[in-house]
């Protein structure tokens, strides 16, 4: 648009100073015509014997000062290369007047323009003088021209803007689906548009399900070894019982635990990268309060607020948020904010919070802060990144910040329906 609109600015410019030209050659040879008929006419009512005062009035017009004097008036400055092409003119239109001394310099009027004041020697030795009002007055028409150019200039951006639209109305939405490309399903692009538009849809569609199925398959790989490492762990887990001494075999199956929560941590991350759901009517605070009681936290909000989600991911989510904050945040308090034209659901412990450092890295898989470290908490750094996951997929969303009196704050929001 920018660049519609230099090239009209463009036009525009170019267009006053045509016009401007075409008004101001117009307006000369208008003069030149008007000064040499008056200067024909002058003559010849001189010639006749009229008394000076009768041919200055005969000659005297609407537009033109005309009187016999004996001196003629003295320019104030040098012939301008304009009054001299006037004078050309004035000799083309009247040829009779080629041998005449004739003198044309421009002044400025009482009203302002530029009037053409000349001299014109007679047979007799004295002088026609002469005044053209408001000489290269040229405005008048170059406005009407600019209004009409402005006009035209506005309606074309109007336009412009309306196919600029249209035809990025793909691009828009080009740009949509690519940044969904790994966040959730397969958004499918429409191919539409001009022929270099359809083939970038049908190469993004084509890209997308190359793209979809590499991380699906990955994932499915990731979690079918992952059950496979189910099988030797739970011959493990047979032969600890016959380890001796007991502190060994207690070490051991307490490794074998481990291990075991380790592989379903893994398992369910792997499962939320290609997660399917339908969407549902569900209770938002029957969701909320289930998660709160699963874990000993505490809920706050409404009794009930029915919603159109994605039940099971959401309920996935929220167990994941409401264990970690138990778990390292020593209790947890869950809150149903209905206001708003979206609820939210608040999980929120008080802990000792996390560093910008860490809370900049917390959606990251495998990743674990310093305090999280303790091998008395177990986990494998998969909580967050897998709730998070299993929002986003389906349209939801969960943000992480420390509260203001302290402790982590997890923002939730349900993933719509529609």
């Amino acid at each position: 648009m920018l660049v519609v609109g230099a090239i009209l600015l463009l036009q525009l410019a170019v267009s006053l100073s045509f016009y401007a030209r075409i008004d101001r050659e117009a307006l000369n040879e208008d003069h030149a015509r008007r000064v040499a008929e008056l200067l024909v006419v002058g003559r010849r009512v001189h010639a006749q014997g009229a008394a000076d005062a009768d041919a200055g009035r005969i000659m005297t017009t609407r537009y033109l000062d005309a009187a016999i004097v004996s001196r003629p008036p003295r320019p104030p400055h040098e012939p301008e290369a304009a009054a001299e092409r006037i004078r050309q003119e004035v000799l083309r239109w009247e040829p009779e007047l080629a041998g005449a001394e004739l003198t044309l310099w421009r002044e400025r009027g009482a009203a302002g323009g530029q009037d053409l004041v000349g001299a014109l020697r007679l047979d007799d030795g004295r002088w026609l003088s002469f005044r053209s009002r408001d000489f290269a007055r040229a405005w008048p028409m170059a406005v009407r021209v600019a209004l009409m150019t402005v006009l035209f200039a506005g309606f074309g951006l109007a336009f412009a803007a309306f196919l600029m639209a249209q035809l990025g109305r793909p691009l828009r939405a080009l740009a949509e689906a690519a940044r969904a490309v790994g966040h959730g399903p397969k958004v499918p692009v429409s191919v539409e548009g001009t022929t270099d538009l359809r083939e970038v849809g049908r190469a993004f569609n084509e890209m997308q399900d190359r793209i979809g199925g590499l991380i699906e398959d990955q994932a499915r790989s990731m979690e079918a070894i992952s059950h496979d490492l189910r099988t030797p762990l739970s011959r493990l887990q047979l032969a600890a019982q016959y380890v001796e001494p007991q502190d060994i075999r207690e070490l051991v199956e307490a490794n074998v635990r481990e291990l075991d929560v380790m592989l379903a941590s893994l398992g369910a991350w792997l499962r939320a990268q290609h997660e399917t759901s339908t969407p549902e009517e569900a209770d938002l605070a029957a969701l909320a309060r289930a998660a709160a009681e699963a874990f000993g936290a505490s809920y706050r909000g409404p009794a009930r607020l029915p919603a159109f989600t994605h039940r099971r991911p959401l309920e996935e989510a929220l167990r994941r948020m409401v264990d970690n904050a138990v778990r390292f945040g020593g209790g947890a308090e869950v809150i149903l904010e209905a206001g708003g034209p979206t609820p939210h659901i608040l999980v929120r412990d008080h802990g000792a919070g996390m560093t910008p450092e860490d809370l900049a890295q917390i959606y990251e898989p495998f990743f674990r802060a310093d305090k999280a470290r303790a091998r008395d908490t177990g986990g494998f750094g998969l909580g967050v990144p897998t709730a998070a996951r299993l929002l986003t997929r389906f349209g939801g969303g969960l943000t992480i910040a420390n509260a203001p009196d302290g402790g982590l704050l997890a923002t939730v929001t349900p993933p719509p329906g529609t």
